[in-house]
């Protein structure tokens, strides 16, 4: 249970704790999700915002998530007697079980997968480094909303923690992953837009607080055994200047194809066919085989 704790006096927009997770999503403010969408291009933006959303299965990584952070649909194993011989679910007990947990609002999950996700659980709360963020005095899945000052478009984020700690603000996120060494971490943080996702949080609890907050702190989490932790703190300088200049250009992006009723594709500029340029490791390549 969160220890009872007010947030900082709200400045401008909303802070919303324990908001229906559809409700969020269906706001129409824009996330930092769809920033990454919208760096790929404002048609995949649309296409995504258009398409209906369906809740996602609960995967290893999002029942870990759910455990770990207390919120969500409850987890529960599907008994091992029910499934047919290949470990599927295809008998009527099987099925029954599966649409009653449904029903009651509960995630089912097949022994093997429940167990890795407790397991995946039980490694984050034991964390010498994660324990101490998500057992600090906080809120759990606190939603912001706000203005860009210089748009004014309407900005929306959900942490998964906001945590007081040593009397600073901290925005903490548990991501499961593959691999938590640290060249893999890099990777992940690029290829998944992890920089956005932490300079928008940030500058968002700046606007609806007036607040400097302690950079992003993501709680990583492999996803099979051992299910090893890695707590990564997102305070070089490159990650801020970096995240700020993707997510400027994305909102930048949006005010204009909302300003203009257009959303084009990445190539759609009606210019000529461009040249594309080799990449220097690939010059590099065709200069040592020409050696």
């Amino acid at each position: 249970m969160d220890t009872i704790i007010e947030p900082p006096p709200v400045v401008s927009g909303r802070f919303v704790q324990e908001m229906n997770e559809d409700e969020y999503h269906a706001h129409p403010a824009l996330s930092q999700t769809g920033m990454k969408y919208l760096l790929r291009s404002a048609r995949h933006y649309r296409a995504m915002r258009s398409a209906n959303r369906a809740k996602p299965e609960f995967e290893v990584g999002h029942a870990a998530h759910a455990m770990i952070l207390g919120v969500g649909a409850p987890v529960v194993e599907i008994p091992a007697r029910m499934l047919s011989v290949d470990g599927g679910i295809r008998t009527t007990v099987a099925k029954e079980f599966v649409a009653n947990a449904q029903a009651e609002g509960k995630t089912p999950l097949k022994p093997q997968v429940f167990a890795a996700v407790r397991t995946m659980a039980d490694a984050v709360l034991m964390n010498v480094k994660a324990r101490p963020l998500l057992e600090a005095p906080g809120f759990t899945e606190a939603s912001l909303f706000a203005d860009d000052p210089h748009t004014g478009v309407s900005l929306r984020g959900r942490l998964d923690r906001l945590s007081l700690v040593d009397d600073v603000w901290t925005p903490v996120d548990v991501k499961s992953t593959t691999d938590v060494q640290l060249r893999k971490l890099i990777n992940a943080i690029v290829d998944f837009g992890y920089d956005i996702q932490s300079f928008t949080y940030e500058e968002l609890l700046r606007l609806v607080f007036g607040i400097e907050p302690a950079p992003m702190h993501f709680i990583f989490v492999e996803k099979t055994f051992p299910h090893e932790v890695r707590v990564v703190r997102m305070g070089d300088p490159a990650w801020q200047v970096g995240g700020e200049a993707k997510m400027r250009a994305a909102i930048d992006l949006f005010a204009w194809c909302q300003e203009r009723g257009e959303w084009p594709g990445d190539d759609d500029d009606g210019g000529p066919v461009a040249d594309l340029q080799a990449p220097g490791w690939y010059r590099a390549q065709v200069e040592e085989v020409a050696a």
